[in-house]
């Protein structure tokens, strides 16, 4: 099934194509939220090689608060930020005074080097210390995912009960297939809904297989996070991100998704409150108890807490 079919497919997909993003907001749902992919950086604390544009500043807890006034964001996870990698482990003892100034960060994705494999295990025992660090973020290619020494590392995570928050391109959902499978009692959590081109729709029916594909794991998730970013950023429309939400909730049930903020990489293509507005109308046709699911409960599963 290509894309246009899938919108036409639905009643939503008309609907909306017709609706103004103003005509969400009174909508607007009082199901508290958990935001599982909060970005902070102080740059006179860390470095940030990649930081550019819009967002090479500073972005600390008040620019959150200031960002997010009016929505019901009751807890957050924060997830690394791509500091020089030996600053990961400064990072970790970071945020966790920085859930000091906002209790509501309950949770964090941390930065590992898991190719330094069974060498870095006291360092992984250094940081599962902090009770924030839930999960593990660490970028992979095709050639990693085969790599002995990576493999042990994150072998170390599935011994200390750590999640694997996987931030992968659609050429690597297949790859990523083969990997999963080697470690059953790891909870992995997609970001981003894998990363697809929203903006050309390019390979639509690849990420719409292999999503399908990896929601046949019982420990794979899925993040809604990321998804204005991935379309045009000067023209989105809630009508573009549809398919995606669509072909997500329907390859993984209401049960294995989770909310993702994901600011403020999100400034990219809108305000916080933008995003917040387009994920409350993706969801508008779902249950009471589908969306207390989506919104705040399997989050907490996940992440533990």
């Amino acid at each position: 099934m290509d894309k246009r079919s899938f919108i036409k497919r639905t009643a939503f997909g008309a609907m909306a194509l017709s609706l103004k993003p103003a005509a969400w907001i009174a909508a607007r749902e009082e199901i508290p939220i958990v935001d599982t992919h909060l970005h902070l950086w102080d740059r006179s604390v860390m470095d940030y090689p990649w930081l550019s544009g819009i967002l090479d500043r500073d972005f600390l807890v008040k620019d959150f608060k200031d960002a997010t006034k009016g929505a019901n964001i009751q807890k957050m996870v924060f997830v690394e930020c791509a500091r020089k990698p030996e600053q990961y482990l400064k990072e970790v003892r970071w945020v966790e005074d920085k859930s000091k100034e906002d209790p509501r960060i309950k949770g964090m994705v941390a930065y590992f080097p898991l190719e330094k494999g069974r060498a870095y295990e006291r360092e992984m025992e250094e940081i599962c210390r902090y009770s924030l660090v839930k999960s593990v973020r660490k970028g992979v290619s095709e050639e990693l995912l085969q790599d002995k020494q990576f493999l042990e590392g994150v072998s170390m995570m599935q011994d200390k009960g750590l999640n694997y928050d996987l931030n992968i391109q659609p050429n690597l959902m297949e790859a990523s297939t083969s990997f999963i499978k080697k470690y059953p009692n790891i909870q992995f959590i997609l970001n981003h809904v894998a990363n697809p081109n929203i903006a050309s729709g390019e390979h639509w029916e690849i990420w719409e297989k292999q999503i399908k594909e990896l929601a046949g794991f019982d420990n794979v998730n899925c993040k809604i996070s990321g998804m204005i970013t991935k379309a045009d950023p000067s023209s989105w429309k809630v009508a573009d991100l549809h398919p995606y939400f669509e072909g997500v909730m329907e390859s993984f049930g209401p049960e294995r998704v989770v909310f993702g903020g994901d600011w403020p990489v999100v400034l990219r293509a809108g305000t916080y409150m933008e995003w917040m507005q387009a994920f409350l109308a993706l969801s508008a046709a779902l249950s009471q108890a589908e969306k207390e699911l989506l919104y705040y409960k399997n989050a907490e599963r996940i992440y533990r807490i």
